[in-house]
């Protein structure tokens, strides 16, 4: 289950996670600020089957974390309302009421707009009967306190969606826009309104198989169900109603867990002087090598190369160095150790200088010269993997110079894998990277760092695109279970073969997928189901289809979901 311990370490990672991976995120598009707002999205509200006066509603842009909404207006005596002045791009259609809830999760929705429905808006598009049937969310409340009866201060209770047998129905913990309602009180008193109705665990504290304690000396607790156990599968399961309240859903946590410290240093491999600006980065080691907890990072080593991690609870981690996120050119290979009963005060990480990959970037034979002058601001990112150790890799990134010059330094031996960040503007991913050559060798599939030699007068030659592939998803003979997704993903046949970011389905079957390098596109449809669906309603998915789409350009498709018949 998700704690509050993973979303801190969420903003720890957040940087390291974009220098190791390509971007892949789930996104929609983004309001042009140079298209003029002239589209529309109305429809009717009901509540309990009648009609809604005086909501008001909001269109909110699909930009991570912002409940600012585009437009708003407030619904008349039918339940009507509309939305005027809407430039392209994805909305979230809900109400601006947090006590209210969407009867029909719909498919392509925002976990965050559990309330609302997905439009994808064209330009100067008037989008009709966007009706949404909502509902009075229950209300959950109750006082978390500890072994001696005392109060557990600005504790984070953690909500999991189950079903009649307490099974889990979703893979994480339910989540609004709402963070700090979701804590208690300085009576340990917590209450958590605008829920929909359903059947719920309710838990606080860290589950003990993360193996990963909070680092901001916080008491730290062992997860407990309400009412105080610790076993998920004893938790008494709470059913919250419409509109209704659940009340004295109280928790009793135990004795608060011991939390240890790690400590040591970082030395030069060669010289065994100490090591300062080096970042220890630490993860859980389970002795099942198929299980992998998050990756944090530490502060820099001080001047004697010395370095401290606090809030650790007792387990098996691994531990490395690097000076990738400084820019620095040193790693370390990995030491694993294990908290029991006692500080650990004594590791000796010993940093090895990296290798290097430097050279241009260039447009591609396909690429429109001009989009060289966007070059300045990019990001290049490394990662490399040892073949013969392949939980060992390392990371490092570069800024692109104005004339497309690039220098990643501090990487090991490896086969590496090269992507492209557009920092200042992340939602600008029409860069895409087509091929790779290394002394007029391709080396798409192959870049390789061999020890002891860097790599210098790399060309990377980068597609950049403004095209569009705009589709709708049907349904025939049947209809999907209305907490199903739907996300369709194109793929750029050529060397690199690369990936966009794709694009969920909205609430009318609708998508899009932009800022795409003229080429040849493999376009497939995922559907994924957070349970079983009942029979005859999972769908055939329909056949790839391969699209060419040019610069400035739309390319259109349609995909059909075939259900059989049940007998």
């Amino acid at each position: 289950m998700t704690s509050p311990k993973r979303l801190f370490c969420f903003f720890l990672v957040l940087t390291a996670v974009i220098l190791f991976q390509s971007p892949k995120s789930v996104r929609g598009q983004s309001p042009d600020p140079k298209s003029k707002g002239t589209g529309s999205i109305s429809g009717r509200v009901t509540i309990g089957g009648k009609n809604a006066a005086n909501i008001v509603m909001g269109a909110f842009a699909n930009d991570r974390g912002n409940r600012r909404p585009a437009t708003q207006a407030t619904t008349d005596s039918e339940g009507r309302y509309h939305l005027y002045g809407l430039p392209p791009a994805q909305y979230q259609v809900a109400p601006m009421t947090a006590n209210l809830v969407n009867t029909e999760q719909v498919s392509g929705g925002n976990p965050n707009f559990t309330s609302g429905k997905a439009v994808f808006l064209s330009t100067a598009e008037s989008v009709e009967d966007v009706d949404l049937k909502l509902a009075r969310g229950g209300v959950l409340t109750g006082r978390v306190s500890n072994a001696d009866g005392k109060p557990v201060i600005e504790e984070r209770v953690n909500l999991l969606l189950v079903d009649a047998n307490g099974a889990p129905t979703q893979t994480t913990a339910y989540y609004p826009a709402n963070y700090f309602m979701y804590l208690t009180d300085d009576r340990g008193v917590y209450r958590i309104y605008g829920l929909p109705a359903g059947r719920y665990k309710v838990s606080v504290g860290i589950d003990p198989t993360d193996g990963v304690g909070p680092s901001n000396g916080r008491t730290v607790y062992r997860q407990t169900f309400h009412p105080d156990v610790t076993d998920a599968a004893k938790a008494t399961i709470v059913e919250i109603s419409e509109g209704a309240q659940s009340e004295n859903i109280d928790i009793k946590v135990g004795r608060s867990a011991e939390t240890y410290s790690v400590a040591g240093r970082v030395v030069d491999s060669e010289t065994g002087q100490p090591m300062a600006g080096i970042r220890p980065t630490y993860s859980t080691a389970p002795r099942n090598q198929n299980e992998q907890g998050g990756t944090f990072s530490g502060m820099p080593t001080n001047s004697r190369g010395e370095f401290r991690i606090e809030g650790l609870a007792a387990g098996r981690y691994r531990i490395f160095a690097s000076s990738q996120f400084e820019g620095g050119s040193h790693y370390s290979d990995p030491i694993i150790f294990e908290l029991v009963d006692r500080d650990v005060t004594d590791l000796e990480l010993k940093a090895v200088r990296g290798l290097g990959i430097g050279g241009v970037i260039m447009a591609d034979a396909e690429t429109n010269s001009n989009a060289m002058t966007k070059f300045a601001g990019l990001r290049i990112t490394a990662s490399v993997r040892s073949e013969t150790q392949p939980q060992n890799y390392t990371g490092g990134w570069s800024q692109v110079a104005a004339d497309g010059t690039f220098q990643i330094n501090g990487l090991r031996p490896g086969k590496a894998g090269l992507f492209l960040y557009f920092p200042t503007n992340p939602n600008d991913r029409g860069f895409v990277i087509t091929r790779i050559e290394h002394n007029g060798v391709d080396v798409t599939r192959t870049l390789e760092l061999q020890a002891g030699q860097s790599l210098s007068d790399v060309r990377v030659f980068v597609g950049y695109g403004t095209g569009i592939i705009r589709g709708t998803v049907k349904y025939e003979n049947g209809m999907l279970p209305s907490d199903t997704r739907i996300f369709v993903r194109a793929r750029r046949e050529g060397p690199a073969s690369s990936n966009s970011p794709g694009s969920l389905v909205d609430s009318r079957g609708h998508f899009v997928i932009g800022n795409l390098a003229p080429g040849t596109y493999e376009v497939t449809v995922d559907v994924s189901f957070s349970a079983a669906p009942p029979p005859g309603q999972r769908p055939q998915i329909p056949p790839r289809q391969f699209l060419t789409v040019a610069d400035g350009a739309e390319s259109d498709v349609v995909f059909t979901l075939e259900f059989k018949p049940t007998k």
